[in-house]
């Protein structure tokens, strides 16, 4: 009989991860790893460029952006979320390893069972205050996934422990861990990760934007050329016609910056555009009349001559 306790504890412990992978089978049956990862690119990437956009007062859907645009701005929302789950994952990995032998195969405290379940249940209940109303506890940004994410593990290695304890020198050891359990943890998880990760890429881009207005002064000198007139009565333009009767462009515009571009728009603002007082102006690609615009690094330091 001690010789069968360790071997049937040793396969409870070999099968508490048994349906992890027929888990991951069973997702990859339904949706293909590569387009679920370009769905999520683009998601994040669609917020980004909405959170970017709205600083400007556009909305970011009139631009006509197009998957690849999508695709490369949510790098910039999804490094710094993917870093931070991927370090604490790590650190609790690692960190298990390196503890002691009888630390980590030991009884576990009843103290430490019940302060680490008060302490999930805490975090999990402000995490999901969060959907309802908001709180100092749950405000900040990437908290309150962070704590549905933390609590939903915590309780989880509680509940496993305390399986364990329970089926300790039992014949037969059911799994620590149930298909169904994987399954509900796993959309938990990860629901509050593509939560969390949203709201950092709508911050992130408008954090971008913030950055952009504050480099208007230096950034490059936008000189638009149109064949017909454009209407644009916004503050800081300078308009000037040309005289010249063969030139191919009759209006000349002064006094903007190119913000963003795409396959169907630009998006161009004054350089004395701030937040409180200033318009930003969408210019189709293919609009009457042709244009040019002409860039340069360094602001004229009197009114260009009439073209």
């Amino acid at each position: 009989m001690a010789d069968n306790a360790p071997g049937n504890r040793q396969v409870g412990r070999e099968s508490s991860f048994a349906d992890l992978s027929q888990l991951a089978q069973l997702i990859a049956q339904f949706v293909a790893p590569a387009t679920l990862l370009a769905g999520l690119l683009y998601y994040w990437g669609f917020f980004h460029a909405k959170g970017f956009c709205a600083h400007f007062g556009v909305e970011s859907t009139s631009l006509g952006l197009s998957t690849t645009d999508y695709v490369m701005r949510s790098a910039d929302g999804l490094f710094v979320p993917l870093a931070t789950y991927a370090v604490a994952a790590l650190a609790v990995m690692w960190g298990r390893v390196a503890l002691p032998q009888r630390l980590r195969e030991g009884h576990r405290p009843r103290w430490l069972m019940i302060t680490a379940t008060v302490v999930a249940t805490l975090l999990l209940l402000n995490g999901l205050s969060q959907l309802s109303f908001e709180t100092p506890m749950n405000r900040g940004l990437g908290v309150a996934p962070f704590c549905v994410i933390t609590g939903v593990l915590l309780l989880w290695a509680v509940v496993r422990a305390r399986r364990r304890q329970l089926t300790t020198g039992a014949t037969t050891a059911p799994p620590v861990t149930t298909p169904l359990e994987w399954v509900l943890v796993f959309l938990l998880v990860a629901g509050s990760f593509f939560w969390g990760a949203t709201a950092y890429s709508l911050a992130v881009g408008k954090g971008r934007a913030i950055k952009f207005e504050r480099s208007l002064p230096s950034a490059a000198v936008l000189t638009l050329y149109t064949e017909k007139a454009l209407d644009l009565n916004v503050g800081g333009v300078r308009k000037a016609a040309c005289t010249d009767p063969g030139s191919a462009y009759r209006y000349r515009y002064d006094g903007l910056v190119l913000v963003m571009s795409t396959s169907e728009n630009y998006v161009i603002l004054p350089r004395t555009w701030t937040y409180k007082q200033g318009t930003a102006i969408v210019l189709p690609r293919n609009g009457p009349g042709a244009h040019r615009l002409e860039f340069a690094r360094s602001v004229p330091d009197a009114t260009p001559p009439a073209c």
